[in-house]
């Protein structure tokens, strides 16, 4: 089986509109067709409001000719710049280039999906009062970073979901050029193309319309539902992704007008849960691929999660000959771009790059299909343990855990909820390669519950097979013949191929929001870390540290009572489910000298403003609980407490800060906490097996 592009299907018809493309109110939003027209609209903007013969535009001279047909033509020049090789502009290039044209418009490119962010290229438009085309094209949706440098910025939806045709144009007025939105809003883009157009004399013929297009397009994507897992259709892709890496020019020019298909449809789609997908999709290919395939730099993750859509995964090959062979196995390979002729030099530098098809439509099943999963099990031996050698192993692989799999923890749980609790160890012949810990409670002296919460643990070399090995043993644990139950969070990524595996066995998905949180790197200056957060964060920081607030640090049963004392009320009164007093009472009497419990509190004067309560593990860190009284919330009092703590735990030398949890759904808590800008991470969600 071979991936084929997203497939549509019926149900998407009947969702209710995301309001994802909802326009801001410092915005101006259109749609056309193709982001091909979105240029040529914004070039004749340009020339209006200039009221010149012509202009130039930069484009980046790695680019795809398919707008080149509609600027084709005397009004408009455009002017190649270079691309490194990391897919960034060359700067001396444009700087040399301006000198002998003056730029009126620069396109940059958000290649693949990675962003593009340059105070510099947005200096040099500033200095030229040239318009910024931010080219999202690539990207999925905007975030935090794209869609908010340019004047212009264009998205293509139809590259991504499963719609005909699609383009947005957004215009801004916190560009470089700080556009006057008013200069826009009366346009109604339909019209005013049809007006302009007849000025323009296109090099290749008039726009070629076909009035069922869309229709075609719907019938084929309906007709193929029932053959997509069908061996024909993939062997028929096989055939279009080789023929597709010969690529050709088409003289074919759309018409710029959206369908109201694609314009229905684009709003029913969950772009973040895509997202997420094509994330997972891009770590999985990443793992199953690392030792056979260079990716480009570009694309080599630091961190488990990233933190940008991507749009097509770039690799390295030596020949055509070794994409044909991947193709073979199953690997949907595509050549991008056709180049403009006039800056068809890039070809050679960029030559030996492929990219691998990163869509949605890419599921469990294929991955399961293409990925060799060599079975060790029988070397694999999981033993009854105690807690003391699993405190052993915490010592020796502290960075990889997590406080709910810590013996102190679970002992902790296991007396505040009444149940037993089993201590295993992982063996891999003589050597101890994990643990974990299982809360264990029977029901009417019948079933027994079995619960594993972000296990195993495990060390840092161990093999994939081996991982998937551990996990599908673990799994066993589960047998309704024997009258056990098994509910298990594994301490495992959504974006890893491990959690492919977990539907194995008789496991079940619950339908449980998955563990979500970020992580704080502590190993970075303090400077480097204040400048990480975001602006926003640390204007409230700024703000309350001229309050001259009193902060104190404590690990004293009688603080931490005291702290319980207003997070109990706080509970009643904002009505939220919070984490259970007892439990921390039970954690605090088990405290020893590698994991402890730390109170921050904050004073004005005399007055308790707000206090939170920090988990220490040898050199690991997570939050637990905090409050603050009103007057503690108007002068910011979590992000003082916060950062003190970080400041306190610097000094003691730890490592990582786990902010304790993401809520999810914009929740203004996880905006607080991700302003801290950490690394996002995300578990495989909750199962339970019978």
């Amino acid at each position: 089986m071979i991936p084929q592009s997203p497939s549509i299907k019926i149900s998407t018809f009947f969702k209710s509109n995301k309001g994802f493309w909802d326009s801001r109110s410092d915005e101006n939003l259109f749609y056309l067709s193709r982001s091909s027209w979105s240029i040529l609209s914004i070039c004749i903007f340009r020339l209006k409001m200039l009221d010149k013969k012509s202009i130039n535009i930069f484009l980046p001279d790695y680019f795809c000719n398919d707008p080149i047909p509609l600027l084709d033509h005397s009004n408009i020049n455009k002017i190649y710049y270079e691309v490194d090789s990391q897919f960034k502009p060359n700067l001396n290039s444009i700087n040399k280039l301006s000198e002998k044209f003056a730029p009126d418009i620069f396109l940059g490119v958000h290649y693949f999906g990675n962003p593009l962010v340059s105070n510099e290229i947005k200096s040099f438009c500033i200095k030229n009062k040239c318009w910024y085309i931010e080219d999202a094209t690539h990207c999925l949706k905007r975030d935090r970073v794209i869609g908010e440098q340019g004047d212009f910025v264009i998205f293509s939806p139809y590259k991504h979901l499963a719609i005909p045709n699609g383009a947005i144009l957004i215009t801004r007025s916190k560009g470089p050029s700080k556009l006057k939105l008013t200069d826009f809003s009366s346009v109604r883009i339909n019209t005013f193309l049809k007006s302009e157009l007849k000025n323009f004399k296109f090099k290749n013929g008039l726009i070629k319309n076909d009035p069922f297009s869309t229709i075609k397009w719907l019938f084929k994507k309906l007709i193929l539902i029932p053959l997509n897992k069908s061996n024909l259709l993939s062997r028929y892709y096989m055939k279009v992704y080789k023929d597709g890496l010969k690529l050709h020019y088409s003289e074919k020019i759309e018409s710029y007008k959206i369908s109201i298909i694609s314009k229905y449809l684009m709003s029913r789609y969950d772009l973040n849960k895509i997202s997420k997908l094509r994330i997972r999709n891009q770590n999985i290919f990443n793992e199953i691929l690392a030792d056979k395939i260079e990716v480009h730099k570009s694309f080599k993750p630091k961190q488990k999660y990233f933190n940008h859509t991507p749009y097509i995964f770039p690799i390295i090959l030596k020949s055509e000959v070794e994409a044909f062979k991947l193709i073979d196995k199953g690997i949907p390979i595509v050549k991008w771009p056709l180049y403009p002729k006039a800056s068809i030099q890039s070809s050679k530098k960029f030559k030996n790059i492929y990219f691998i098809l990163l869509n949605h439509s890419i599921n469990e099943e294929y991955f399961k299909e293409i990925f060799n999963h060599k079975s060790k099990l029988k070397k694999i031996e999981i033993l009854k343990s105690s807690s003391m050698e699993c405190v052993e192993f915490e010592k020796m692989f502290y960075s990889n855990i997590n406080l709910t799999q810590s013996p102190y923890y679970g002992l902790s749980k296991a007396k505040t909820e009444n149940k037993n609790i089993d201590f295993y160890k992982i063996m891999l012949g003589d050597r101890q390669i994990g643990f974990f810990q299982i809360l264990k409670k029977k029901y009417f002296n019948l079933i027994t519950l079995l619960r594993i919460n972000r296990g195993p643990i495990l060390a840092n070399d161990i093999e994939l097979n081996d991982r998937i090995d551990i996990i599908l043993k673990i799994l066993k644990f589960g047998n309704i013949f024997n009258l056990k139950v098994l509910s298990i969070t594994p301490d495992i990524s959504y974006f890893s191929i491990e959690s492919l595996f977990l539907k194995s066995l008789r496991s079940r998905r619950l339908r449980f929001s998955n563990w979500k949180s970020s992580i704080i790197d502590l190993n970075k200056t303090i400077d480097n870390l204040l400048l990480s957060f975001k602006p926003k964060w640390r204007n409230s920081l700024r703000k309350a540290q001229r309050e001259n607030l009193i902060i104190n640090s404590s690990s004293s049963t009688s603080e931490i009572e005291n702290l319980l004392n207003h997070y109990l009320e706080d509970v009643k009164n904002k009505k939220f489910t919070g984490l259970n007093p007892e439990l921390i009472k039970n954690m605090a009497k088990l405290q020893r000298d590698s994991e402890e419990l730390y109170v921050f509190k904050a004073k004005k004067g005399d007055l308790e403003v707000g206090s939170i309560l920090i988990s220490k593990q040898f050199k690991n860190l997570i939050y637990l609980i905090g409050w603050s009284s009103d007057e503690g919330r108007k002068v910011n009092v979590n992000y003082i407490l916060l950062w003190e703590a970080i400041i306190y735990f610097k000094l003691e030398k730890c490592k990582v800060f786990d902010l304790g949890g993401l809520i999810g759904n914009n929740h203004p808590i996880d905006f607080f906490k991700l302003g801290m800008s950490g690394n996002y991470y995300e578990n495989s969600g909750e199962y339970i097996v019978l």
